[in-house]
Formats: structure tokens, C-alpha cells, sequence
């Protein structure tokens, strides 16, 4: 096996750095949990559709500003590799004023978020009014929220991603046990979880700053506005992000164009499709942990200039990410009619999950795949790239969508989606071998 080749001291470092990495995305659902048991025991189904709807704007809202992690992820890590203190600082520095700038805009203008989004998901007036005030609370949060974006990338660049856990583990079971807190003890309602998400966030942030603060102090650089607000690192730093944002918006449209698809076909498909969508999302879950990885280490390689390094962390990386893949498709495969029984005990539900199972089978391996090719594109700031090619990835989604539902339903749908990953695979595939070159050879 062609990993054999590998020193084993690479295997290690990247399931090092993978591990606390796919730990840290564990807890985000184990907190959504939290949030429906809670306020789904006080009686009120207005309640439950408030925070759901409120949690998806949010997520929604917070997803297109992803830019301040990945972004600062690839070039952190090269300004790592490159033993660059001065910039590897002013890296994180524009990060967190920009993620701060962003935060206080979302923090004033919380007021009209939801007058804006009703529209579109037609809520009633009881969930609406709860949900505005889910909002106007945790909007409060945004700033640290968005600054922590920054923090989270600059350290996994940095390799502390035991670190990036441990921040996980703050913001989530501390949000978890003040939800107990404010809604059980407190009789809170819906302002308890929003209070509870407030506090965690912020407090979540600090200990961040905090960390940063001390990394910082150790690297003895000096701090300079000129260094900081350089306009050319500045510039390349809006446009990485522009990229970012774009492709993330593509992303974004592809799995609302899913979801709608899936509601045209049907009431019965939409559940089923919206249960099945849960394994895809578990999988990320794992496979995310090494694509991550690959972010960090690409990104340290081609600072370091080392293509030798970038071979090597590419390879182990991709292996790691796609055992992972190969892994999830056969738990799906053998244990799927199971896990769907935990998430629904609705009949038809059920028996037509079965019927689509084998799309969940397949999609792990592609996923990988194309995850791992996002990361790697990542470290190596190739995001231009990954733009184009999610914008090429959405439209082949679109089109054959159109044609494959009409004759084949759901199965059409399903097809279309995976199509849709391999053209994500595709597009960066074709574009690896430039990316290589873009590496300097010792």
C-alpha cells in the first residue's frame, strides 16, 4: 500500500491534528439536542418551532461568513510553515477586526433580520414574535460569534487543535447546562436559550482572546498598524474571502435547490430526503476532521516551500479521509434501516427511507473525495478555484435536476445530488496539477 512509504511519525500528526478536529464537530449537534429536549418538554409547539426556525437563521447567517475560518486557516498556515511570526499576528489580527466589524453590523440591525426572512418562511404570528425574540438576545453574541471564526481557524493553522476542542467543549456544554439552567430552573422560556447562547459565546470568545494573547506574546514579534493594515495583504486577504463567501453562497443554494426539488415531489419524499440528509451530514462530520487537517498541513508545506512535505501530508491526509468515507458507507450500508428507525417512527417514513438508502451508501466515498480536494485547495489559498467550480458543480445540480426527477422522482433527485458531488470532485480534480506546481520544488 502506497502509505507504507509514509514515515509513521506523518500518519501520527495527522491523526493528531484530525481527532480533536472531528471530536469539536461532534458537539454542535449534541447541543441542538439539548436546545429541543428543553424547551420541547414546556407544552408549547411554538416554542420548539420558534427556536428551530431561529437556530436556522442564525445558522444560515453565520454560514456565509465561514470566509473568517477557512480563509484565515490557509494563509496562517502558510505564514506557520514559513516561520513568519510578524505575519502569521496581523493574520489574525485583521481576522478578528473583521469578524468584529461584521458582528456589531448583525448586532444593530437585529431588529429587521426577522421582518426581512418571514417572507420566506412564512411563520405564524405566535412562532414569529418568539422567534424575534430569540434573535434580538442572541444577535447580542454575533461580534464573539464571528470573532470566533477567526480564532478557531488561526489555531488550526497553528496545529492547536486540542485547543479548537477545548473552545468546542466551552461554547456548547456550557450552552447546554445554562439551557437546563435558565428554561428549567428559571422558567425562562425562549429568552433562556437565547440567554444561555449569549453567555457562552462571549465567554467562549474571551477565553480564545485570551489564548491567542498568550501564542502571540510567545512568538516576541512586533505589533505595527502598517503591518496590520497593509494593503496588499489586504487585498489578497478580501479577495480569498470573496472567494470563499461566493462558493459557500453556491452551497448554500444547492441544498435550498434540494430541499425545494424534494418538496415539488412531495410531502412523504421531503421527510424522507430531510432524514436521509442526516447521514450525509453525520459522515461530514468524521471526513470533515482530515479535510481540515489537509488545510493546515498543505498550507504549512507550501510555506515552508517544501513540496516534498506537501506530498507527503497530501497522501496521508487523502488516505485517512477516504478510509473514513469507506468506513461511514458500510456502517450505512449494513446498520441504515436502524439508524433511521432512532430518527423517525413514522411507517412510511421509514419504508420509503429504505427505498433511497443506497444514495447515503454511495455518497461518503465521493464526499471524501471532494472534501479532502477543499481542503487541500484551502491550504494552498487556490480558492478562485473552488469558486469556479462550485458555481460549475450548482449549475450541473440545476440542470439535470430537471430532467432526472421528471423521469426518475426522487431516485432523479438523489442522482442529480450525486452528480453533483462528483462534478465538485471533477472541477478541482482537473485543476490539482497546477495546484502542484504552484508548490516549490526543493
Amino acid at each position: 500500500m502506497f502509505t507504507t512509504m509514509l514515515k509513521m511519525s506523518v500518519h501520527k500528526k495527522v491523526i493528531a491534528i484530525a481527532l480533536p478536529l472531528i471530536l469539536s464537530n461532534l458537539t454542535a449537534p449534541l447541543l441542538g439536542l439539548v436546545d429541543t429536549a428543553v424547551i420541547g418538554h414546556l407544552g408549547e409547539a411554538s416554542y420548539l418551532a420558534a427556536i428551530t426556525a431561529g437556530a436556522w437563521i442564525f445558522s444560515f447567517l453565520y454560514g456565509n461568513f465561514i470566509f473568517l475560518r477557512m480563509g484565515t486557516t490557509g494563509l496562517a498556515a502558510q505564514s506557520f510553515g514559513s516561520k513568519n511570526h510578524d505575519e502569521l499576528i496581523n493574520i489574525i489580527l485583521r481576522s478578528l477586526i473583521i469578524g468584529l466589524f461584521f458582528g456589531i453590523l448583525i448586532l444593530l440591525l437585529r431588529n429587521i433580520i426577522m421582518p426581512l426572512v418571514n417572507p420566506m418562511l412564512n411563520l405564524s404570528e405566535q412562532v414569529s414574535e418568539h422567534a424575534s425574540l430569540y434573535i434580538s438576545i442572541r444577535a447580542l453574541s454575533a461580534p464573539a460569534a464571528l470573532m470566533n471564526f477567526g480564532v478557531t481557524g488561526w489555531l488550526i493553522a497553528m496545529q492547536k487543535t486540542r485547543i479548537v476542542l477545548f473552545l468546542a467543549f466551552v461554547v456548547n456544554g456550557l450552552n447546554a447546562i445554562l439551557d437546563v439552567v435558565f428554561v428549567i430552573f428559571l422558567d425562562m422560556g425562549i429568552s433562556g436559550v437565547a440567554t444561555g447562547t449569549l453567555i457562552s459565546e462571549w465567554i467562549a470568545c474571551l477565553i480564545g482572546l485570551t489564548i491567542v494573547v498568550s501564542l502571540i506574546k510567545r512568538m516576541d514579534s512586533e505589533i505595527t498598524l502598517s503591518g496590520i493594515f497593509n494593503k496588499r495583504s489586504f487585498g489578497l486577504l478580501f479577495n480569498i474571502n470573496l472567494d470563499i463567501f461566493l462558493r459557500t453562497l453556491c452551497l448554500t443554494l444547492s441544498h435550498l435547490w434540494f430541499i425545494n426539488r424534494s418538496s415539488t415531489i412531495g410531502d412523504l419524499q421531503l421527510a424522507v430526503n430531510g432524514v436521509l440528509l442526516n447521514f450525509h451530514i453525520f459522515a461530514a462530520f468524521f471526513i470533515d476532521g482530515f479535510a481540515f487537517t489537509a488545510e493546515t498541513l498543505v498550507g504549512e508545506s507550501k510555506g515552508a516551500r517544501d513540496f516534498k512535505m506537501f506530498r507527503e501530508y497530501v497522501i496521508a491526509s487523502s488516505f485517512w479521509c477516504l478510509l473514513v468515507g469507506v468506513f461511514c458507507s458500510i456502517i450505512f450500508w449494513m446498520l441504515g434501516s436502524n439508524m433511521v428507525s432512532l430518527l423517525t417512527d413514522i411507517p412510511t417514513v421509514n419504508q420509503y427511507s429504505g427505498t433511497y438508502l443506497i444514495w447515503i451508501v454511495i455518497l461518503p466515498v465521493i464526499s471524501a473525495v471532494s472534501y479532502q480536494l477543499d481542503g487541500i485547495f484551502l491550504g494552498a489559498t487556490q480558492t478562485s478555484a473552488m469558486r469556479n467550480g462550485m458555481f460549475i458543480s450548482l449549475v450541473v445540480l440545476v440542470v439535470s435536476s430537471f430532467y432526472l426527477v421528471s423521469n426518475l422522482g426522487n431516485h432523479g433527485l438523489w442522482c442529480a445530488f450525486v452528480l453533483f458531488m462528483i462534478t465538485r470532485c471533477l472541477t478541482l480534480g482537473l485543476k490539482y496539477k497546477s495546484l502542484e506546481n504552484s508548490i516549490v520544488r526543493d
